[in-house]
């Protein structure tokens, strides 16, 4: 009896044992919950800049910041040619800010009417801290279409610098548009005017040698530029005294003296003439060194002579900048 319990006993364990091996091979292995990656907003480090921003036939301003009291943000509406970096720079912000408020928004299909959320507009600073960025507000005047008799295309304009901090290196892209509104074809070009002080203009244009053949109005944005936070060895101390217009029938002479106003040397002094019809549209520009050096309040007359394609020029505009030398 005894021998046939510890048989009986020995079953039994050797059962309970088949039982816990069998449960550690069906217990539910832990599933790995995969940790979602936080989104971080959208890279344009390789996004290509817009090709098309305000279409400006007519001078009509850009809206311009305004100044509020508050945080409470800007409701803009899309006009014709907007495209979001043409409203960053204006507005004084960027495209991801814009992008931020406006997760909706697809950027290469604005739509006129559309409304945009904006950041508040900026308050401006009456010290300018070396370093700070400080928002561009430049805008486009106008752009207007002249063709040659050889049937090229010369495309001028200019645009003002509406803020209180001078800018330089404003770089324009301008765009051909067909009936429709499609960019045909665009290029680049820098405004000649390298340094804008506040409240003035500077030029630009481009020659298209072989127009396309369904172009039809054309269109220019803002692409580049910075605030001047210091001229360094530049300077704009440099007067244009007696300047006098002689109108020809296809070409025109300026004369005039050139005086450097400042305490230093001038250098490489340069003028940009602007020449404008009587409707305000830019019929051509030219830049020239009237003078290698030009000592401190020292005199030079210049003459400057150029073939505005535009057409007939009723007025003109002036702007002078050096490099300055202590010797």
């Amino acid at each position: 009896m005894r021998k046939l319990f510890v048989i009986l006993l020995i079953l039994s364990l050797q059962l309970v044992a088949c039982q816990s091996g069998d449960e550690a091979e069906t217990l539910p292995t832990e599933t790995a919950v995969p940790t979602p990656t936080p989104q971080i907003g959208v890279s344009f480090a390789t996004r290509a800049a817009p090709t098309t921003a305000v279409i400006q036939t007519t001078p009509t301003p850009l809206p311009t910041p305004t100044v509020t009291p508050t945080a409470t943000p800007v409701v803009y509406q899309i006009e014709s040619g907007d495209t979001i970096l043409g409203i960053a720079i204006q507005r004084g912000t960027t495209v991801e800010e814009i992008l931020a408020l406006n997760p909706g928004i697809v950027p290469e299909n604005l739509q006129i009417g559309q409304p945009v959320v904006l950041p508040p507009p900026p308050t401006p600073s009456a010290l300018l801290v070396q370093g700070t960025p400080v928002p561009l507000r430049v805008t486009v005047n106008k752009i207007h279409a002249y063709q040659t008799p050889v049937g090229s295309l010369w495309l001028l304009g200019e645009v003002t610098n509406e803020g209180e901090t001078a800018v330089e290196n404003i770089q324009v892209e301008i765009g051909l548009l067909a009936a429709d509104g499609q960019l045909v074809s665009n290029a680049t070009a820098w405004v000649a005017t390298s340094i804008i002080p506040p409240g003035e203009r500077g030029p630009f244009g481009i020659l298209v040698n072989e127009p396309p053949a369904d172009f039809v109005q054309p269109s220019v944005a803002v692409v580049g530029g910075q605030a001047v936070v210091e001229l360094g060895t530049r300077t704009l101390n440099i007067e244009v005294l007696e300047p006098e217009l002689t109108l020809n029938d296809d070409s025109l002479i300026l004369d005039g003296i050139v005086l450097n106003g400042g305490e230093a040397m001038a250098n490489q002094v340069q003028l940009v003439a602007t020449f404008y019809d009587a409707q305000g549209n830019v019929t051509g520009f030219q830049q020239q060194v009237v003078a290698e050096e030009l000592g401190v309040g020292e005199e030079r007359p210049f003459q400057l002579e150029a073939a505005p394609p535009g057409g007939e020029t009723v007025t003109y505009t002036l702007h002078a900048e050096a490099q300055t030398t202590n010797n």
